[in-house]
Formats: C-alpha cells, sequence, structure tokens
C-alpha cells in the first residue's frame, strides 16, 4: 500500500519476516497492534494459517498435519477469487487482494464459490519472498486481470464439499469423521489413485485425474469398513498371478501405509483394513509381518504354501482338498493362488501323512485283501477320500478301532471249534453281507469269537447255527428265496433288459430291493410271494403256452382274433406281456 515490502516492513518494525513467519509471539504481538486486530481475529488468522506443532508438523484449523501439507514452494489459488478481489478497487488492486488459507492444503482441489481448480500463482524457495504477498501479487496482476490463469469450471464432488465443511465448520457426519483430516484425505487419494485402475480414465489430464482420484476414494471412504474392504477385495483380483504379491494389488497404498505413514498413528485404523484385507486374501504366515504388526497365526494357505510345510505334493494334496471341499475342483488358479482356511483344514493337513495304502491298513488291523475289501463295501470302514489316484486313502485308526472295538465284545474260541466260521467265510456261504453280520453282533443278536491262534481281525468268528439262523428270517421276510430279475425273465420268456424293474417301478407287480452280495448297491428281485403275484395276474407267451399246453402261434392266432392286446399302459413296452382277466376268457 505504501511501498515498502513485506521484509522492509517487519524490520522497521524490528522483526524479520522469518519471526512472524514462525509465529514468534512478540513479533505476533506487535504485528497485532500494528494492524488494530483482536485477539479473535488473530487466532482466527493464525488458524488458516497454519502454525509449528514441531518435528515436521503444523496445526491448521484445530487439526494436525505434516509441513508439506500445508508449505510448498508452489503458491496456489483461485484467480476468479482474485479478480473478484480487484473489481473492489480497479485503481487500488493490491490494497483488496488477499490469500485465502484453504488454498495451502495440497488436498483442496478447486475453489468452491466459483467451481475453479486451485492453480499454481508462483513458485518461490525463499520463505521471505514466498510470502511477501503484495510484490508476488504485483507480479501476477497483470495475468490476473486478462484472464491468462483462468481454467475451465469443474463440477463439485461430494470430496470437495466434505472437505471445505470440515476446514470451515468442522462438521463431518461421514465415517471419516473419527479420523484426523491429514490421515482421511491422504487415505482417500491413495485408495482412489489406486481405484482408478477399474476406471477408464487415460484420457484425462493429470489434474484431472488427481480430482477423480480423490472422488472415488472419498465415495468409499466415507461409507465406512465394510465398503472399503469391498474395494480393496476388488483390487485385489488384479493380482491373480502365480507371484502376484500385494504391491501389484494395492500399488502406492500399500507402499505408502507399509514406509512413509508406517509410524503415524493416525493411519493405524487403515493400516489395520488393509491388513485384514491381505491376510484374508494372501497366505501370510505365522510370524510374518504385514504393515508392521507380525502375524500370530496363518489364517489362509495355498496349496504351495501347505505342500512347503507339509512336504505332501501338490497334486495330491490338492485332490484332497477338492474332496474336503476346501477349494473348487475348477479352479485354474496357479497353486500359489489357490488358498483354503488354514485352521479349518489343519487336522487335514495334519492326517494326510498320516493315511496308508490297503496294505498297510490290512497290516494295521491285522486282515486279508478281501476282508478289507468287503468291509469297504458294506460302509463298516470308510476311506479318508474315495479317488482311485489316491494310493493311501485309509486311516489306520478306523481299522485299529474296528478291532479294538469287536475284540470287546468277542469271546475266546479254540482253533479247533468247528461251530464257529470266519466272517468272510460265513458271508460267502449265505450271502449276508459283512455289515450285516456285524450290525448284528454289535446289536448282541450274534454272538462274536476271537480264535486264540490268530490276531487281529482275521480272529473273529461268528456261530454256523446262527448265521443259517439270519438268513433263514431274511428270506421269510422277502417271501422266500429270491432269484435276479433277469433270471426271473428267463423264466418267463422275457429276456428284455430291465423290463421286470421297469414293471416293478411303475407299480403293476411287486419286487424285492435287496443289497447284491458280491457287487453291493440295491439290486430288484423276485421272491417267491413276487413270483405268485405276478403269475396271478398276468401271462407271457412262455407261461401261456405251459398252462394252455397249445402251441406259441395257435395261441397268438387265437387272441388276435379276438383282438387281445399286449398289457402296454400309456404305450410302455414291457414285451409279450398279458393281463389274465384278458387272456383266460379267450383261451377257456
Amino acid at each position: 500500500m505504501n511501498g515498502v515490502s513485506a521484509t522492509n516492513f517487519a524490520l522497521d518494525m524490528g522483526f524479520s519476516l522469518k519471526r512472524f513467519v514462525e509465529f514468534e509471539e512478540v513479533a505476533l504481538s506487535n504485528l497485532s497492534l500494528c494492524g488494530g486486530l483482536t485477539d479473535v481475529q488473530l487466532e482466527e488468522l493464525m488458524s488458516w494459517t497454519g502454525q509449528s506443532a514441531g518435528d515436521v508438523r503444523m496445526t491448521f484449523r484445530g487439526e494436525e498435519f505434516v509441513s508439506r501439507a500445508l508449505r510448498n514452494p508452489i503458491i496456489r489459488g483461485c484467480p476468479v477469487c482474485l479478480q473478484e478481489d480487484i473489481e473492489l478497487d480497479r485503481a487500488e488492486p493490491l490494497t483488496q487482494m488477499m490469500m485465502r488459507g484453504d488454498w495451502q492444503l495440497r488436498a483442496v482441489n478447486l475453489c468452491v464459490k466459483h467451481c475453479h481448480p486451485i492453480v499454481p500463482l508462483w513458485e518461490q524457495q525463499s520463505l521471505a519472498r514466498r510470502y511477501d504477498l503484495s510484490s508476488r501479487f504485483a507480479d501476477i496482476l497483470r495475468d490476473l486481470q486478462e484472464g491468462r490463469l483462468e481454467q475451465p469450471r469443474v463440477n463439485l464432488s461430494p470430496y470437495d464439499l466434505w472437505l471445505d465443511t470440515r476446514l470451515q465448520t468442522g462438521a463431518d457426519d461421514t465415517w471419516l469423521a473419527n479420523h484426523t483430516l491429514y490421515a482421511a484425505t491422504t487415505f482417500c487419494e491413495l485408495l482412489g489413485k489406486e481405484l482408478l485402475r477399474l476406471e477408464n480414465a487415460s484420457d484425462l489430464d493429470r489434474g484431472a485425474q488427481l480430482r477423480l482420484a480423490r472422488t472415488l476414494g472419498f465415495r468409499v471412504a466415507c461409507q465406512g469398513e465394510a465398503k472399503i474392504r469391498a474395494a480393496l477385495n476388488e483390487l485385489a483380483t488384479l493380482a491373480d498371478g502365480a507371484n502376484a504379491r500385494p504391491q501389484k494389488a494395492f500399488g502406492r497404498l500399500y507402499i505408502d501405509l507399509n514406509s512413509a505413514y508406517l509410524d503415524k498413528s493416525e493411519f493405524a485404523p487403515f493400516r489395520k483394513i488393509l491388513r485384514d484385507c491381505i491376510v484374508e486374501v494372501w497366505p501370510v504366515a505365522a510370524g510374518e509381518t504385514v504393515l508392521g504388526a507380525i502375524q500370530t497365526e496363518r489364517q489362509l494357505h495355498s496349496i504351495l504354501t501347505a505342500s512347503q510345510e507339509t512336504g505332501i505334493g501338490e497334486v495330491l494334496l490338492e485332490q484332497f482338498l477338492v474332496h474336503a471341499g476346501a477349494i473348487d475342483a475348477d479352479d485354474d488358479r496357479p497353486t500359489a493362488r489357490k488358498t483354503f482356511d488354514a485352521l479349518v483344514y489343519a487336522d487335514l493337513l495334519a492326517e494326510i501323512p498320516t493315511l496308508v495304502g490297503p496294505i498297510g491298513m490290512q497290516r494295521a488291523m491285522g486282515a486279508t485283501k478281501g476282508q478289507l475289501a468287503s468291509l469297504a463295501q458294506d460302509g463298516v470302514l470308510v476311506p479318508r477320500i474315495n479317488t482311485p489316484k489316491i494310493k493311501s486313502p485309509w486311516r489306520a485308526s478306523d481299522g485299529i478301532a474296528l478291532v479294538a472295538e469287536l475284540r470287546a465284545l468277542a469271546i475266546p474260541i479254540e482253533p479247533s471249534d468247528k461251530c464257529w466260521e470266519g466272517m468272510q467265510a460265513a458271508k460267502k456261504r449265505s450271502d449276508l453281507g459283512v455289515g450285516e453280520i456285524i450290525t448284528e453282533v454289535r446289536a448282541g443278536k450274534l454272538k462274536l469269537g476271537r480264535r486264540t491262534n490268530l490276531e487281529g481281525y482275521a480272529a473273529f468268528c461268528v456261530l454256523k447255527e446262527e448265521i443259517d439262523q439270519v438268513k433263514s428270517q431274511n428270506l421269510v421276510a422277502v417271501g422266500g428265496p429270491v432269484i435276479t430279475a433277469a433270471a426271473f425273465g428267463r423264466r418267463v420268456g422275457i429276456r428284455t433288459q430291465g423290463w421286470f424293474e421297469k414293471l416293478a417301478a411303475a407299480g403293476h407287480t411287486p419286487a424285492t430291493s435287496m443289497p447284491h452280495p458280491k457287487y453291493g448297491g440295491e439290486w430288484i428281485y423276485a421272491s417267491v410271494r413276487d413270483i405268485e403275484v405276478f403269475h396271478k395276474r398276468f401271462l407271457t407267451t412262455k407261461t401261456m403256452k405251459e398252462e394252455f399246453e397249445r402251441s406259441k402261434k395257435a395261441l397268438l392266432l387265437k387272441l388276435e382274433e379276438a383282438k387281445v392286446q399286449r398289457f402296454s399302459p400309456n404305450g410302455e413296452d414291457y414285451g409279450p406281456l398279458y393281463l389274465r382277466e384278458d387272456v383266460e376268457p379267450v383261451l377257456g
């Protein structure tokens, strides 16, 4: 105003400009007195200027920032605001031009009042020249008047409004309210820059990309941890290669939280969110340090890490994990990225090396190959995994436990006692399954003996007489002796495969379902009672020939003349099968 520079003005008052900049109490007191400021006005000016808080920290608007967030050789501002200042007194424009405090904050994108980007006004390394505002305003006055510093207007974003409101009033109704403004704005920018990788923003200039990044980051962060985790999980999918580490997924967000902000307490909540994501996506080992924290226990294993820790081959391990439902069979990711819950499947990993093959299982329980096969066929013993390629699917402990259980139920018998027979022999002689025999033993319906000259499962025997009784009871229960459906078909002259099963399934005749003594599984049989019911209702060409003692040709001719049709409800084909009630009136 009076042709005096800020530097000389400070010297005239007896202080250097640096002492004003550093907020020395005496210097500020004299400045306040000279300018006629009240204590409240001075405090407001200081809050918008920012003052040192020690160790490269500054207090600004009641919040703590690192100095570089506010102090920079490049001074920025809104040219439209300065043009409005000039219009207040065109004759003396320098008496009206003033800096706004929020322009200093690097996190500020634009002027909320004019929707104009905050642009560089000047750059000075020297503090005295940088903050000699009258001189610097004089340097850019012509550029401002001619509009050379103006840029296209920009739409306000929720980030811009949130930041401006918090600076002006301190109000914040988002999840970020409980975090420092420095940490919140920094995290929004770091997260947003990584989220740009999910957007088509390559055609934007650098400033527009930064504004979009801050907007994207704020849009997620303001909603809280769940939304942040969802965004981080989406970024994690960008790093699905065999050797992809968290840095590839999270870029500068990971790098800065792991270095520049690693020891900053205000960033601890954000580090934890990212750390939790990492240990839930990557197989982090116990004792490994992630973002400054030591992992106390492993949460995830990959096939690769589990193979390395257990010594189990990756191919074998993957088969077990697929069978257990730990990973999907169609998961085509590299083994280093096929992950599963380490705690849930810890017992499986510990168990796999202890499994044995058929020979090992036979030795563990003292059984023959045939005895083990029968026990497996009837489900008495179940392999840990039933996959043909797995050579060692058995828990030896299961076989040992079965032998111990049966031994507790058995009574000693002499080797020469002929009244007893081994369970495998009883199975072959009676067609009773080993599983059924053991079930009867457990229920106390069959006595169990143990030959004193043998060890293990092979020593167990049952009484022949009791086995015969069980067989007889079973035959009575199903209506007498049974024959297979195929054998019954041959007996009545119908050899079409599956015809009797189909007839019975449709409810036209009864049949008996029983486990096959050799092959296992439910098979369809015809009992004495089933056969009687069939013959009372049906006739075939063979049974007609036997019953009416005429040639097949003569019988069929007579049926044709009487227009008697084969039995075929709803068009179903059961072969040469007729209803007795249709045939007898014709054939007499």
